[in-house]
């Protein structure tokens, strides 16, 4: 339609420009020096075919951009009549009302947090709520001491007088073995001090200790009844006698170191015969059984002597009980490092050589 719309005007208006130029009269014609109408008839004819190829262009033009790939695009055209104070609305205007409207929109939303829940009014809920009256049953005091009833009503069975006296033994043996009243400090063979409550002295007989060896056990008795008699009745003691087997004062427990009880610390040691081997882990062993915080241990040392393994067994057996070594020999001492060392070394003790050659002076 574009190119019918331009090409038609111009033929038009070429006719009507040629026809004219064929009704100018001859008389003109010739009046103009060379020829001067000719060269406008050919002026025209230039100037009409240039608007109708500049009209082919636009037309071309048109159809080159229609055929991209936005397709052909609406044209719509609006009529206003502008006043005075009025402008003209065109399709900036359009553009314009658009992001003007989105940018509104997105600073509403910004304005107002997402998933806000309304804030609740926790009193009204509390008001709401009403107390629930549960009824307590009664207890009287008769209730609470009357003998508990079975699901078959009858009473449940009382203990047996044998359970009684059970329970009764390990009461006192509990209560026997809480600590009473303060610690006290002994002295064995010019030691240092040794301060408990519990005292057990661990006291070799075997054949090198007696009469036909190093002769300690008299000077042992001497030694352990002064000691045993500086305690108080609140304090509580043992003697393990050993050799290949272990003898103990009346029963293998601890006793109150009452008057009565002294008396019988000279009486058994005089009663130790020197014989048989050496058994010292088994002798440590029981004398840590029966709970003491403090051991004395009497021994010359002699084989067979404690390995590590065994060392260890006894370290932890004692548990925290103090094990305090005196080793007899004759003469001085010849080894520097042996296992009495390290078994006092191990469980809080001390260590101390004796020459029983001084002790006879």
């Amino acid at each position: 339609m574009l190119r019918r719309f331009i090409c038609k005007p111009a033929q038009v208006l070429h006719n009507k420009v040629m026809s004219t130029a064929t009704e100018i009269p001859e008389d003109a014609t010739s009046s103009s020096p060379n020829g001067r109408s000719n060269y406008r008839s050919i002026a025209l004819s230039v100037l009409i075919h240039t608007a109708l190829l500049v009209g082919l262009a636009l037309v071309w033009t048109s159809r080159t951009i229609g055929s991209g790939d936005e397709g052909p695009r609406r044209v719509a055209i609006v009529l206003a009549a502008a006043g005075e104070d009025e402008e003209y609305f065109d399709e900036s205007d359009s553009a314009e009302a658009t992001e003007t409207a989105a940018e509104a929109a997105a600073a509403e939303s910004l304005s107002q947090p997402e998933n806000e829940a309304p804030p609740i009014d926790v009193s009204d809920l509390i008001n709401q709520v009403t107390p629930i009256d549960l009824p307590l049953p009664g207890i009287s005091s008769s209730e609470m001491t009357a003998p508990t009833q079975s699901n078959s009503g009858l009473p449940q069975a009382e203990l047996t007088d044998a359970q009684k006296e059970m329970l009764a033994r390990e009461s006192a043996a509990f209560e026997a073995r809480k600590p009473k009243g303060p610690p006290t400090s002994i002295r064995v063979f010019g030691s240092g001090e040794f301060s408990g409550r519990k005292f057990v002295f661990v006291v070799d007989r075997s054949r090198s200790m007696g009469a036909q060896g190093l002769n300690v056990l008299n000077a042992a008795n001497k030694e352990l009844t002064k000691a045993i008699n500086g305690l108080e009745n609140y304090h509580q003691f043992q003697i393990v006698a050993y050799h290949h087997r272990t003898l103990t004062i009346e029963s293998r427990s601890l006793l109150n170191a009452t008057d009565q009880n002294k008396q019988q610390v000279s009486g058994f040691m005089s009663n130790l015969a020197a014989f048989g081997g050496t058994a010292h882990e088994s002798a440590l062993t029981a004398a840590l059984a029966l709970g003491p915080d403090v051991v004395v241990f009497l021994t010359d040392g002699g084989l067979p002597t404690m390995n590590e393994s065994q060392l260890d067994r006894i370290r932890r057996s004692a548990a925290g009980a103090q094990i305090h070594c005196l080793q007899f020999g004759s003469g001085s001492l010849q080894q520097s490092t042996n296992f009495m060392r390290k078994l006092a070394a191990q469980n809080l003790g001390t260590y101390r050589y004796i020459d029983v050659n001084k002790l006879n002076r």
